[in-house]
């Protein structure tokens, strides 16, 4: 619009026939130059034109007028000026421009009118738009003013409160906690005054207090210093609980023991009381007879040479005279009994708590003193060696073992009348006897693999009884030779088939304890008929003719009273599979024995043979529901599981690759838990083969000399449990030429046996 303006004025210029120089002058005034208005606009459309026309007028319009605002139109067309002015070719090109100014006119006119309504509409909006925008200033102005009314009078002050009184909680739980720090750090005071007054259950419970307290607040750098000194205060507390209960063994006191017992059930550790218990009484008994003997040998030698201090009490007790003999047995008996009796009194504690309420009991303790108290609870509930069904001894017994007293009797009155055929009939009731008992012992007792090892094993007497029964009477050729001799078959007229026993027998079933109960009917059945023989021994001697006499002799001896052996090897059976004896050595493979420190805590694999003596108790209760389980019995199938038990804990220290002296102190500690708990479940006393696992332990202790004359005694240990022995265990205090002579001596006496 601006350049059309433009053009207008070089139109003016020429209308006028003004000079260049003129109107230069007047070029000032272009910028002043206004939009012509909304009528004149109306009236330039007005105009009567030609559509096309004023388009070929507008499209003649040179290019260069469209270009930029910074063009200077009128010095273009001055410029184009040639330099002798025409006047009626400058009024032509006046009218053309003149022509093209009105088209352009024109086109802007219509242009700005077809935009007028919008424009219109646009400017009303931004009129509305500003109003608002005016009114909505009031408004933020009189919000912040009542904002900033309320500010000053009501939300700074308030909240000016509540961050006081914030701060004020805050500084009371600062104060509060530092009250409680202030009392932890007095703790140690209080504590050591407690321990003084021996109260040690309440030292415990103020200790754990103030370590959860600690753990409270353990955010304070103070703090994580006390809670290590805590820790450090609860061990010296253990260690005087150790002390205190070692007092016990002498002297003891029932209100002592009890704060000692509370004390280490709130650390949850009752069942490391009993051991320590019964190690600081084992080492009491030996620490008073030492002393006393001690006192005696030096008294009597006249000096004070301290080598008696060194010798073991076996040898210091070679010291005594025979003058001091009764006044030193006598103190011993004394000092004796006064550890026996605060035995006694520790036992008598025991038992009367024993019906205390468990939940009680294990109060403050860990999971594992838990577990403890109810496993103390397989130990205590039954030890009953006579599993049976009623008080009534009633002999068990089968229909064969009725059957055959039924003949017996027949054949006896038999011989009565017939007395030249007394003989003949005593002797074939001796092989129906021989064939009951050969019978009995295919069924139940036989086991080669138990054989082998040398223990169960019958006894060298009933293997010759059951060697003659097999080679006289059993017929053990099965032959369809028709040509076999005569005379072989004559001999077997005399023999009968071997014994089946019935499918419908399983013995092979752990719940049923491997036919347990048929083991004890069949059994008891043959030695109550043994019983009865032995009745009879005098009326059968009296029809006997004196001739024959020495053969019934010979029945008794080697047949009717071997009959209670077959007890053993049948029995054993059952305890060699009634324990899992393998499953505790591969326990026992996995225990760390070469340690460092004396351990307070037995290992898990005593624990397990515990719990697989308890199973058994169980599965002979079940079993005592069927059948009645005399006592003979439950003690020999007891002495069983218990030998073998033990020997199977020597088998597992020979198996031993590192051993220091307190891994064996651990091997000690272990075995004298096994035994505690142990006598707790059986009558048995002693305890089978204890000697056995507790003389290869203290062999540890010998020198070498002793150690050689030691194996050479001691030949029911294997080659393998002296090897190890000398290997392992005396490794650490022999040199090696002393080792090789050990082994030589070990080779000695293992060269018979192959």
């Amino acid at each position: 619009i601006k350049n059309i303006i433009k053009v207008v004025l070089i139109l003016l210029f020429f209308q006028g026939l003004k000079s260049p120089q003129e109107s230069l002058g007047d070029l000032g005034a272009m910028e002043s130059l206004r939009v012509p208005g909304k009528e004149e606009f109306r009236e330039l459309r007005e105009q009567p034109c030609d559509p096309q026309a004023e388009q070929e007028l507008i499209n003649s319009i040179e290019q260069v007028y469209f270009s930029a605002d910074s063009f200077d139109i009128v010095k273009y067309e001055l410029e184009k000026l040639p330099p002798v002015l025409n006047l009626q070719e400058l009024e032509e090109y006046r009218d053309k421009l003149k022509q093209q100014q009105a088209a352009v006119s024109k086109k802007v006119a219509d242009l700005i009118l077809e935009k007028q309504p919008a424009y219109v509409k646009e400017l009303e909006r931004v009129t509305s738009l500003q109003t608002g925008l005016q009114l909505a200033a009031v408004i933020c102005t009189n919000g912040r003013r009542h904002l900033n009314i309320a500010k000053e009078g009501f939300t700074q002050a308030s909240l000016g409160l509540l961050a006081n009184q914030r701060k004020r909680q805050l500084l009371i739980g600062l104060l509060k906690s530092l009250r409680t720090i202030k009392t932890l750090q007095r703790t140690d005071v209080r504590l050591s005054e407690m321990l003084e007054e021996e109260d040690y259950p309440g030292a415990i419970q103020l200790c754990l207090e103030c370590q959860k307290a600690a753990s409270t607040f353990k955010h304070y750098s103070c703090i994580s210093e006390l809670n290590s000194k805590l820790q450090d205060t609860l061990e010296q507390i253990e260690e005087q609980l150790d002390v205190a209960l070692s007092k016990i063994c002498k002297n003891f006191d029932i209100n002592h023991y009890t704060k000692v017992q509370q004390a280490y059930r709130l650390l949850g550790k009752t069942q490391t009381a009993m051991d320590q218990l019964h190690m600081h009484f084992t080492q009491a008994i030996h620490n008073t007879v030492f002393q006393v003997v001690l006192g005696y040998v030096e008294l009597c030698a006249g000096n004070t040479d301290t080598k008696f201090q060194k010798l073991q009490y076996k040898d210091l007790c070679t010291h005594v005279t025979p003058d001091s003999y009764i006044p030193c047995l006598a103190d011993l008996c004394k000092a004796l009994w006064e550890v026996m009796l605060s035995y006694y009194r520790t036992m008598e504690w025991h038992e009367k708590h024993d019906n205390e309420d468990t939940a009680s009991a294990s109060e403050g303790s860990s999971m594992m003193g838990t577990e403890e108290t109810n496993f103390d609870q397989t130990l205590k509930s039954r030890k009953k060696s006579d599993y049976s069904l009623n008080k009534v001894n009633a002999p068990i017994l089968t229909n064969t073992t009725l059957n055959v007293i039924r003949l017996v009797g027949k054949y006896m009155q038999m011989m009565n009348i017939l007395k030249p055929i007394a003989f003949d009939v005593i002797h074939f009731m001796s092989q129906l006897f021989d064939y009951y008992l050969y019978a009995i012992y295919t069924f139940f007792g036989r086991n080669d693999s138990l054989e082998s090892t040398g223990l169960g094993l019958s006894s060298s007497r009933l293997r010759t009884t059951l060697n003659r029964i097999q080679e006289s009477l059993i017929d053990l050729e099965v032959s369809a030779d028709p040509t076999a001799t005569l005379t072989a078959a004559e001999e077997r007229k005399e023999k009968v088939p071997s014994p089946h026993l019935s499918h419908l027998v399983v013995l092979t079933s752990g719940d049923t304890l491997y036919g347990l109960a048929e083991r004890v009917v069949a059994t008891e059945s043959l030695v109550f008929l043994a019983e009865q023989f032995e009745f009879l021994q005098p009326h059968l001697d009296a029809v006997m003719p004196a001739v024959k006499k020495p053969f019934l002799q010979q029945f008794y001896s080697q047949t009717v009273s071997t009959a209670s052996e077959l007890r053993k090897p049948i029995y054993w059976i059952v305890a060699g599979k009634a324990i899992d004896y393998e499953q505790m050595l591969l326990l026992m493979a996995n225990v760390k024995w070469d340690v460092k420190e004396i351990m307070s805590q037995h290992n898990i694999y005593v624990d397990a043979l515990l719990k697989e003596f308890e199973q058994f108790n169980r599965r002979l209760n079940e079993v005592s529901k069927r059948v009645r389980i005399p006592l003979p019995v439950s003690n020999i199938l007891w002495e069983h599981c218990i030998r073998l038990a033990n020997r199977t804990i020597v088998e597992g220290y020979a198996n031993v690759k590192k051993c220091s002296n307190e891994g064996r102190a651990l091997m000690q500690l272990d075995f004298q838990q096994f035994l505690m708990k142990l006598e707790k479940l059986t009558d048995i006393r002693p305890i089978p083969d204890k000697e056995f696992v507790e003389t290869y332990i203290k062999a540890y202790y010998l020198t070498e000399n002793d150690m050689e004359r030691w194996i050479k005694e001691h030949r029911e240990y294997s080659t393998k449990q002296l090897t190890n022995l000398v290997n392992v265990c005396l490794g650490s205090h022999i040199n090696k030429k002393a080792r090789q002579k050990l082994l030589a001596a070990i080779d000695d006496i293992d060269r018979p046996k192959r």
